[in-house]
């Protein structure tokens, strides 16, 4: 398994929305918490409605 994060560019990073799922054979992928959205959103991400960014 790695931990290098899936499309590392993509706004999602920096916010509390942000979970990152593994599967089985170690693939990363990007789910949104936010309810409002799409939880697997195309990647990267450069803007989006509802960002909040993680505390620092």
């Amino acid at each position: 398994m790695t931990d290098e994060l899936p499309f590392p560019e993509s706004l999602c990073h920096r916010c509390i929305h942000v979970r990152i799922v593994r599967s089985g054979r170690g693939s990363g992928f990007v789910m949104c918490q936010e309810p409002t959205l799409p939880k697997y959103g195309p990647q990267p991400v450069r803007i989006c409605r509802g960002f909040t960014p993680k505390p620092a």
